[in-house]
């Protein structure tokens, strides 16, 4: 896949021209001393800019309102405006962060890339890795924006531009969405332009006769998948996965969707020997360690999507996000009812009769309102973590004691309370959903599809993401996206006509993958795993008790559970063994 890596001179004199310029990407143009160098599906309000003749009106653009422009792109993209003779740099991401940028500057050098790596070998003689940036992946499962494995390099968050005037370097956020909704609200009107903003941003993605769908089953993949064979009604093809173990399989609901829409449907099933064979290749492919293992069924769904001829690939990714369709919404409205209680009475009646069960050994009621309310009493979005291994062992039982004198444990927390305390609305289901935007979206699940696509040589679209959709999920009151316990009440209600009743009434699965049970029986996988262990053992990062510690646990304890840890062990492993430098 085309991407953007280079570097630009930012002390460059007067006169300087495009070839002082390294950039290379899908486009990049000149005009008037100022290069432009574009990745992405990106509009400037409604024209397309597809070739480098287009790309003329950005440049335009730029000459006259500067980062102001940043207000009239729409689309996904990563940009680069570069005017020599002004001393002047822009670069820039999409809203909700589908490309992808790194950038780093030393001694007048700015080097830019989609891979935080390219940029780090563009600067440095030698890369640095950043221990931080490990303490966060372990807790993250992936490393959050801005930063980067490598220490000097930062990857742009969503919605997210960094300017370079002379020798000043400017980072801000250029759009922030509007939750102000006014107090009557047609939301009738808004139900009924569901499924056609929908079908809008899917035409914007350009769907051929080499487009399909991946189908999980679930209510976003399902109509994303509906509204395409509307589109494509003779060449719709959608393509699932199975893994043969009924609590992580979809299949059924899969089968539903297409069968329902009159699609081609391929399938394959995932298993544990295809796990140990993609481990290597995710691991090098990835810029930097990447733990959601999921990826391992994302890469073979569109790899069989390519091998039967789809260069393009449509994803429901978003849709939980901005329609609230992830169970810990409602869980944790149920655990801020806690904040309600008057102070007086949490701290002289609640929390002391709270402090004295045993969360272990209490009679069932009273144990879990002993849980209750010790986790009320963890702010949001702290609380976030509290189910995390490495939360709840603490890094000192986790980390090696050399490893942490060079990192500040508090370090990830502060960035998430920065990021949910930036919404710009009091509301608790906004703030969960804007908080996801950057941290379950961008930082991770978009990462996860977008990076096993490229792997799989299919290029990949999120219409759920696109503007007027993200828009139109705003102006829905957080009252009418969850009723009760019941999620995603508005969406489900704006397509029950669209859906098979199966689909819309269905338990939420995602898109998990049976690692921890087959870690158990899998002679191959253990020795890639145990293996793994072995080798991360002599670095120095972890205390080996607690790598020795969790493979016990795992064996003869919760296998799922644990396997999240040893999976994110492995994959920072399998990462260092294939960047490791020369």
């Amino acid at each position: 896949m085309d991407s953007i890596s280079g570097q630009i001179r930012l002390d460059s004199p007067a006169g300087s021209t495009a070839e002082n310029c390294s950039v290379t990407a899908p486009i990049v143009c000149r005009l008037d001393n100022i290069v432009l160098a574009l990745r992405g599906n990106l509009r400037l309000i409604d024209r397309r800019i597809a070739t480098e003749a287009d790309a003329h009106c950005v440049i335009e653009a730029f000459k006259a309102s500067g980062k102001g422009m940043l207000a009239d792109l729409r689309g996904h993209f990563a940009l680069m405006a570069w005017q020599p003779t002004e001393n002047r740099a822009l670069i820039a991401v999409d809203r909700m962060g589908i490309e992808r940028l790194a950038w780093g500057h030393e001694n007048g050098i700015l080097a830019l890339g989609t891979s935080a790596g390219d940029v780090a070998r563009r600067l440095f003689a030698t890369r640095e890795l950043d221990p931080q940036a490990l303490f966060g992946f372990m807790l993250s499962h992936m490393i959050p924006a801005p930063m980067t494995v490598f220490r000097g390099v930062r990857k742009l968050p969503p919605a997210t531009a960094v300017e370079f005037q002379g020798g000043n370097v400017t980072e801000f956020r250029y759009w922030t969405p509007n939750f102000d909704r006014p107090s009557s609200i047609d939301l009738a009107g808004l139900r009924e332009s569901v499924l056609p903003a929908l079908s809008r941003a899917i035409e914007l993605n350009m769907p051929d006769a080499e487009t399909g769908s991946f189908l999980s089953g679930g209510l976003d993949s399902s109509t994303v998948t509906g509204l395409l064979a509307q589109v494509n009604s003779e060449s719709a093809n959608a393509f699932s996965m199975g893994f043969g173990v009924a609590e992580f399989d979809e299949m059924e609901f899969a089968d539903s969707a297409s069968q329902h829409f009159g699609c081609r449907h391929y399938k394959y099933e995932v298993t544990a020997d295809d796990i140990v064979a993609a481990i290597p290749k995710i691991a090098a492919t990835y810029d930097e360690p990447f733990g959601n293992s999921s990826a391992v069924p994302t890469y073979y769904c569109a790899r069989l999507a390519k091998e039967h001829g789809i260069s393009h690939l449509l994803a429901g990714d978003g849709g939980d996000e901005i329609f609230g369709g992830n169970e810990r919404y409602v869980r944790h409205r149920v655990f801020e009812i806690y904040s309600k209680i008057p102070a007086a009475v949490r701290g002289s009646i609640i929390e002391p009769i709270a402090s004295r069960l045993d969360p272990e050994t209490s009679p069932f009621p009273l144990r879990k309102f002993s849980s209750y309310v010790r986790q009320a009493r963890i702010p949001l979005p702290e609380r976030f973590e509290s189910w995390n291994l490495i939360y709840r062992e603490g890094p000192e039982k986790v980390f090696g004691r050399e490893f942490l004198a060079n990192v500040d444990t508090q370090a990830p927390l502060h960035s998430m309370t920065e990021v949910w305390q930036a919404c710009p609305s009091d509301d608790l289901l906004d703030r969960m959903l804007w908080y996801d935007w950057k941290f379950t979206l961008a930082d991770n699940d978009i990462r996860k599809v977008s990076t096993m696509s490229e792997l799989a040589g299919v290029r990949v679209s999120y219409p759920m993401l696109e503007e007027e959709f993200v828009d139109l999920s705003i102006r829905i009151p957080s009252g009418e996206k969850i009723s009760g316990h019941e999620l995603r009440t508005f969406f489900k209600s704006a397509v029950r006509d669209f859906l098979p009743d199966k689909i819309i009434s269905k338990q939420k699965h995602g898109f998990g993958l049976p690692f921890g049970q087959w870690l158990k029986t899998h002679e191959a996988l253990q020795s890639l795993v145990y293996g793994s262990l072995e080798s991360l053992r002599a670095r120095g990062v972890f205390d080996e008790r607690f790598l020795e510690r969790v493979a016990a646990e795992h064996r003869g304890g919760h296998a799922s559970y644990y396997g999240y840890a040893i999976w994110d062990l492995v994959m920072l492993e399998q990462w260092f063994q294939h960047h490791s430098e020369p």
